[in-house]
């Protein structure tokens, strides 16, 4: 596979995890404003939003290292 095309989906990845990032935020943040939310349940929305927010720099980690084998490959 082409340094193109492992780029092209590790872009494709990083929206996915980008879109569930902002959603589990605005889960954690809509948790926290709620009297009546738990103390449980806001914790677990900040863990899946954290999670998130993990995955997306490591995909930019792989971005990068790909870039820099690009650079050097030509």
């Amino acid at each position: 596979m082409s340094i193109e095309a492992r780029l092209r989906r590790l872009e494709l990845r990083y929206r996915g995890a980008l879109s569930a990032a902002v959603a589990a935020k605005a889960n954690y943040l809509a948790l926290a404003g709620e009297a009546c939310a738990t103390p449980y349940a806001i914790e677990r929305a900040k863990a899946f939003w954290q999670e998130f927010e993990g995955r997306k720099r490591a995909i930019v980690a792989q971005m990068g290292e790909l870039e820099a084998l690009a650079d050097t490959a030509y």
